[in-house]
C-alpha cells in the first residue's frame, strides 16, 4: 500500500499553512509608520459647536411658511428615481421578471395528481 503514499502532502499543506498565516497579518503593522493620535476632545468639540452654529444660522434665515411650501411643492427621492431612464429601465424589467415567474408558475411541465394548481409541493 505504499504506491498511495502521497509525499508531498505534508509540505504543501504546511505551505498552505504558512501562506494564511501571513495573509491575515495586517499590512499597516509592517509598515513601521508610528500610529496616528486622534483629535483632541477640544478641536472635536469646537468643531462640533461651530457645525451647530452654521446649521441654526442656515434654519434661522428660513422662514416657517417657505419651509412648509418648499417641502410641499418638492417632489419625493422616490417619484425622481422612477422618471429617471434608470428607474424606468428598473421598473421595466421588474414588471417582466414578474411576468415571466407568473408566466412559470401556470405553464409549469411537472404536473402533480394531489395538487390541482399543479406544483410539485405540498
Amino acid at each position: 500500500m505504499n504506491h498511495l503514499v502521497r509525499p508531498w502532502r505534508r509540505p504543501v499543506a504546511r505551505v498552505l499553512v504558512l501562506a494564511l498565516a501571513l495573509g491575515t497579518v495586517p499590512v499597516s503593522c509592517l509598515a513601521g509608520q508610528p500610529p496616528v493620535s486622534p483629535p483632541s476632545a477640544s478641536k472635536l468639540a469646537a468643531s462640533i459647536d461651530k457645525a451647530v452654529q452654521h446649521e441654526v444660522a442656515q434654519f434661522s434665515k428660513t422662514s416657517p411658511s417657505a419651509a412648509r411650501q418648499a417641502s410641499a411643492t418638492a417632489p419625493s427621492a422616490g417619484s425622481r428615481f422612477f422618471k429617471s431612464r434608470a428607474g424606468i429601465i428598473t421598473a421595466v424589467l421588474l414588471a417582466a421578471g414578474t411576468g415571466l415567474a407568473l408566466y412559470s408558475t401556470s405553464h409549469d411541465r411537472v404536473k402533480s395528481p394531489e395538487v390541482p394548481y399543479g406544483g410539485t409541493w405540498k
